[in-house]
């Protein structure tokens, strides 16, 4: 049976905006490492919007970091059991404002994760409780928005409670891929993987040229496919994506609602190593032993198609956008008993390589290295490439090899490195060596045999490096001495070069001063308030990295 989509027919709530509803982001959407929560709201290209309460009901949590959802509020509804999150605001409104700020102060912290008394910030439907911005990691200007079931927190798909947005677009199909499931299959003769390029528009999309697929043995398949709505030019992700051979649901993704549990199972889902390669999302059908995905089904076969004869099978992708748009690409396999190409592919023969078995740790140990890899750190069975090289003096110990950037890593794996030098502490750290031989720092935990440690979620190359340069401080808008009597905020950028920024510590005549800090722009702002004093001030910044090395930036200003 055919999915059926469920739209609500009346608004549930009001709209979180005044503007017209216009999206730049959907429910479940592909993004890096979890599929995204919510949806996200298009605010015309600019901050300061009113962002309203959706419904009756008491702000249960309020959050600010420099990354993630940046400035947040969350709503709980008991009338009907959700949870309403505004995020990425430009600030807040009113008494939640004044809130937030006092608890900052307390703290001496732009940070804070706040769990208001049950009740003590009471929100009528329709509201202002902030204005949209552009905080935390986001890429411009817009409003993340979610409803989540309050028990469980598990985000549910806005689209089906009757916001007004206009999408009468079919989503698009681009790319269709087979692949080999194991050693003896064959797609057109070959062992490795055939892509197809996909034309057309809503039910009429096909593979270019109308190619049959041939194939033998177990194969599954892949696709790339985006959709559209009235009025913006972003391509955005679909709800439903099913495949059907001979009439039979194989495979299916429905977005509907999912746990914050098994976002980064999104590694599983799409073909990883296509991503990293050609950053391209591929959806695939095949499941991973480790797989946790609730928004996927995979059928009798884990989403594996065994073609034993030499018949014509019939097969059709199906895809829903989030307001019931359908497409469709229909395709044949014709089952081949002819091998092309002879399986080339090598055992684990080699030292250089390491079979890890998903589900099970592995443990790698020298003098100079440890590995500690988890139990689920991989979603299937991976062959690590291992290797060893001297690195350049820029480097404290040799160049560790372990596995590439194209394998996807779910739990942390801990690698722990000996350095050659000893006493320098903090000021090492392990450092990931890219492509492009630029470190990146990874981590720095000094261990108590003297070994620097790190937790990663990337594999390449690693190595030990020394961190002795301090951020860097730069005053933007005023300089020391300077009148600021016509400024209405301080503005200074920070960075480092190497471990990045671990803490800053701003004050103001002797005392902590707030200052929002968007490490996306490496931005430090204080707005004037009723702690800058009429007359002289002194104004002190200490920024830290995380191998802690320190500048500290003074300036006596007149006001």
């Amino acid at each position: 049976m055919l999915l059926q989509i469920s739209l609500s027919a009346q608004p549930l709530y009001r709209p979180p905006l005044d503007i017209p509803l216009l999206l730049s982001g959907t429910f479940a959407e592909l993004r890096s490492d979890h599929f995204h929560s919510g949806v996200d709201f298009r605010t015309q290209g600019v901050e300061g919007h009113k962002v309203f309460a959706i419904e009756d009901g008491y702000v249960s949590r309020i959050a600010v970091t420099p990354g993630g959802f940046g400035k947040a509020i969350y709503i709980d509804h008991p009338a009907t059991g959700h949870t309403s999150v505004y995020a990425h605001l430009q600030r807040f409104h009113g008494k939640v404002a004044d809130y937030v700020k006092g608890e900052q102060y307390k703290a001496q912290s732009f940070t804070v994760n706040l769990i208001p008394e049950t009740g003590s910030f009471q929100v009528k439907k329709g509201e202002i409780i902030g204005f949209s911005g552009n905080s935390g990691s986001s890429g411009g200007p817009h409003l993340h928005f979610e409803i989540r079931d309050s028990r469980s927190q598990w985000p549910l798909n806005p689209a089906h409670f009757g916001f007004p947005i206009q999408d009468n677009i079919r989503p698009s199909i681009t790319k269709l891929t087979v692949y080999p499931a194991n050693f003896e299959s064959r797609v057109n003769g070959r062992a490795k993987m055939q892509l197809y390029e996909v034309q057309g528009t809503g039910e009429n999309h096909y593979l270019r040229d109308k190619v049959e697929i041939k194939a033998r043995g177990a194969i599954s398949f892949g696709l790339s496919t985006f959709d559209m709505h009235n009025g913006t030019p972003n391509k955005n992700g679909v709800y439903a994506v099913e495949l059907f051979v001979d009439g039979v649901r194989q495979f299916h993704f429905t977005a509907d609602r999912f746990s914050f549990d098994e976002t980064r199972h999104i590694n599983s889902l799409i073909d990883y190593p296509y991503l990293k390669k050609h950053h391209s999302r591929l959806i695939r059908t095949a499941k991973d032993p480790l797989n946790k995905l609730s928004m996927a089904g995979y059928g009798s076969n884990e989403g594996v198609l065994i073609v034993s004869d030499t018949a014509l099978h019939q097969a059709l992708f199906r895809v829903t956008d989030h307001f019931g748009n359908i497409s469709l690409l229909p395709f044949t396999i014709r089952g081949s008993t002819t091998d092309r190409e002879p399986n080339t592919v090598a055992g684990n023969t080699s030292d250089s390589l390491i079979r890890v078995q998903a589900g099970h740790p592995k443990e790698i140990r020298n003098n100079a290295l440890q590995v500690s890899i988890p139990d689920d750190a991989f979603y299937r069975d991976e062959l690590l490439i291992f290797g060893t090289k001297a690195g350049s003096s820029a480097y404290l110990s040799d160049i560790y090899t372990l596995g590439d950037n194209t394998i996807p890593v779910h739990k942390a794996i801990t690698i722990a490195i000996k350095p050659k030098q000893s006493g320098l502490g903090k000021k090492l750290m392990m450092a990931m060596i890219g492509d492009d031989n630029k470190p990146v720092y990874a981590g720095n935990t000094v261990e108590p045999d003297g070994r620097i440690s790190a937790r990663v979620r990337n594999l390449g190359s690693f190595a030990i490096i020394a961190d002795s340069i301090p951020p860097t401080i730069k005053p933007l808008n005023f300089t020391d001495q300077a009148k600021i009597d016509e400024l209405k905020q301080l503005r200074l950028e920070i960075d480092d070069r190497l471990s990045g920024i671990a803490d800053y510590k701003p004050s103001l005549n002797g005392a902590w001063l707030l200052m929002d800090y968007d490490p996306k722009n490496k931005l430090l702002v204080y707005a004037f308030d009723e702690r800058l004093k009429k007359g002289k001030n002194r104004f002190e910044l200490r920024v830290t990295d995380k191998c802690g090395n320190s500048t500290v930036f003074i300036a006596d200003l007149e006001y």
